[in-house]
């Protein structure tokens, strides 16, 4: 009987073996730059006057893509499982003649004014990856598991006009993010990956923020001697009320083609 426990903790062990993979290699880094196209609306109550919903495409004129920039790196530890730190930021600028009044932060900007809109995204993460493999036994390396951690968001959201009114606003704030990531080598120099990681929430650490937030990829990188280069896609959601000063209602999908490069070791 002890016999056979210990041949069946084996092969658990092997065939399900904890999954620290980063790129192949104890540590990695990359750089990934992230063509970002932004849709949705973001409306702004400030000193009891209600904002206006505004579409950041129509009339922000956010509707080119822009590059967003983000650095990871990541630690894989025996048993423990894989520590990720994830740096992203982008902006984007637009400047349109307005077709009606909108409010902003308690100013009202007419109809015929041209505004100057920008939106500055900054977020900071940091996951723990979690999980187990099967490498070789069902004809590829495949891992999957969970993911838990923290996403700081900097967002500044800023309307100017050209008779020099102008407003501000921002988010910041910390929130818990819980998910799920899969993992598979399609051959000895290609793996795919795809993950997501989110939560809807309510205020429950006083932070002012509530609402549901997402942020899912699926990437295909090639390994080439510890360096590896990919490409993938990418979509952040938010619908999120912060309160702080200013009241935001914000309703934005940030999507597409991002491009990936770093090195394991």
């Amino acid at each position: 009987m002890k016999v056979a426990l210990a041949m069946a903790g084996f092969l658990v062990t092997t065939l399900f073996g904890l999954d620290a993979d980063a790129q192949d290699g104890t540590i990695a880094a990359k750089i990934r730059r992230w063509q970002a196209e932004i849709q949705g609306d973001i409306e702004v109550d400030d000193n009891g006057i209600d904002g206006t919903s505004i579409d950041v495409d129509s009339t922000f004129g956010f509707d080119d893509k822009e590059d967003f920039d983000e650095l990871h790196v990541t630690m894989g530890l025996p048993i423990l499982g894989r520590f990720n730190f994830q740096y992203l930021k982008g902006d984007y600028q637009g400047t349109k003649t307005l077709s009606s009044d909108i409010t902003f932060a308690g100013t009202t900007f007419t109809a015929s004014t041209q505004i100057d809109a920008e939106l500055n995204l900054e977020a900071y993460t940091f996951l723990w990856q979690f999980g187990a493999s099967t490498p070789g036994v069902i004809g590829a390396d495949v891992g999957a598991g969970g993911i838990a951690g923290v996403k700081y968001f900097n967002i500044h959201a800023r309307v100017d006009d050209e008779f020099g009114n102008s407003e501000e606003t921002d988010i910041r704030a910390p929130l818990p993010v819980i998910g799920a990531y899969v993992r598979t080598n399609l051959a000895k120099f290609l793996s795919v990956e795809a993950q997501v990681h989110g939560i809807k929430f309510l205020d429950n650490f006083n932070i002012g923020l509530t609402g549901i937030f997402y942020d899912a990829t699926i990437a295909v990188d090639a390994k080439f001697s510890g360096l590896f280069v990919g490409v993938g896609y990418r979509l952040f959601h938010m619908d999120v009320e912060y309160e702080n000063g200013t009241d935001v209602k914000a309703q934005l999908d940030i999507e597409g083609l991002f491009f990936e490069a770093g090195l394991s070791f």
